[in-house]
């Protein structure tokens, strides 16, 4: 079996451990899951924000200034920095690590990066416990780019011990003043090979590197932060059927909330489905339209405990367009939340979805006494968990009715 080969599971077990859940019962083909799981480390480099390119050249950003680039590396949404949960709150534990801490572990494997350069180390060997195999880096320039965050360009290969030729021989065939060994586990050294192999393919085609480390690749890799709410939203986003993602052909006829390619799904999928299904049964529909944060409260700020904090920038929460509708037509949990510092009468009520693809506000002057009825239901709570569908760019079908069979921790 190829060291860079993925098995589904692990696939799914690995996006999970950075927040992209999607269901275990998935049908999803290989290879759409194999696409996520690149956009997902994509998501995690900021790619986009930072870089953006199909092609990337090192040359063309300048050298690395000097300073603490392992501070420069950090990189932490607003719910780590306030208690203190980053990628470094915990020991790595390597090869001990269940696999749902790969995606912490993998952040604190690049952060090594960062501490060798400050401490003039160039050779990382990324390895198992037993030394059967690694990952040799050799650290060449770090290069500053958008927002001040470093790029780092390196080599790397494979390198597998046998009989003939142990692990310690091999590495001493790489001969250096210093040198890092970081542990990591199984699929840890596969999702590592995904990330350097993938960055490598973006580099120039013609580009080479005189390192003299044969049969070494060229690549480069980001820091890794969290990913923010929008980015958990688009890798979440399944608009087809609910089990496998083809085109759909049914709904289930009891809540009309999920669409399926066909019986044999919607069968598979009715264990997860139930709950959802009984507690929509019946309940009685209502349209009410809704308001970005720019254009009837110009001065609300919105932050997503899951923004990232340093990199490419916050979400952009409201540019003028309407957000995306990436749940496409189907049924899904909102939660509708008053201000803290509401009046006796609330004007106002912020609506969003788990991955905060949209941040909305509904109005109590658009519909007074639907939303007098919304605010009486939630009590002292100042928010609720309810059933939604999108039918237009600022509207929404609101099930009031219907609570969820247990309240969502988000």
């Amino acid at each position: 079996m190829s060291s860079k080969y993925i098995s589904k599971e692990d696939i799914l077990i690995f996006l999970a451990s950075m927040g992209v859940e999607l269901s275990k019962n998935t049908k999803m083909p290989m290879e759409d899951l194999t696409k996520r799981l690149g956009n997902a480390l994509d998501a995690s480099q900021q790619f986009d924000q930072l870089l953006g390119t199909k092609t990337v050249d090192p040359a063309e950003f300048p050298k690395w200034p000097g300073g603490d680039i392992l501070k420069a590396s950090h990189r932490n949404n607003i719910q780590e920095s306030f208690t203190g949960t980053g990628a470094t709150s915990q020991r790595k534990k390597g090869p001990l690590s269940a696999k749902e801490d790969t995606f912490r572990e993998l952040r604190q494997s690049i952060l090594a990066i960062s501490h060798c350069c400050d401490e003039g180390t160039k050779d990382i060997y990324y390895m198992d416990g037993d030394e059967k195999w690694a990952i040799f880096v050799r650290i060449l320039r770090v290069y500053k780019i958008k927002n001040d965050v470093p790029l780092f360009l390196f080599v790397y290969r494979q390198l597998v011990a046998n009989p003939s030729s142990p692990m310690e021989t091999q590495m001493q065939s790489f001969p250096a003043e210093s040198r890092a060994t970081i542990k990591v586990s199984e699929l840890e050294r596969r999702i590592l090979l995904r990330l350097f192999e993938k960055n490598a393919k973006r580099l120039p085609p013609t580009y080479s590197i005189a390192d003299g480390t044969d049969g070494a690749i060229a690549s480069f890799v980001l820091p890794l932060c969290p990913i923010g709410m929008l980015g958990l939203g688009k890798l979440t986003a399944n608009p087809g059927c609910e089990v496998c993602g083809k085109k759909t052909t049914s709904r289930c006829m009891q809540c009309l909330s999920v669409v399926y390619c066909g019986k044999e799904c919607q069968t598979a999928d009715w264990k997860t489905h139930k709950s959802t299904c009984r507690s929509l049964k019946g309940g009685s529909w209502h349209k009410i339209k809704v308001n970005s944060p720019g254009a009837q409260l110009p001065y609300s700020f919105i932050l997503s405990r899951l923004d990232p904090t340093q990199g490419g920038g916050k979400d952009t929460v409201s540019d003028g367009t309407p957000p995306p509708d990436i749940h496409e037509g189907k049924v899904f949990l909102a939660k509708f939340q008053l201000s803290l510092s509401s009046n006796a009468i609330p004007g106002h009520m912020l609506i969003y979805d788990r991955t905060r693809s949209f941040q909305l506000f509904w109005l109590r002057k658009s519909d007074p006494d639907l939303f007098d009825e919304g605010v009486y239901m939630m009590r002292d709570k100042l928010k609720f968990y309810r059933w939604v569908r999108r039918t237009g760019d600022y509207e929404f079908d609101l099930c009031l009715d219907r609570a969820p069979a247990a309240d969502p921790v988000w």
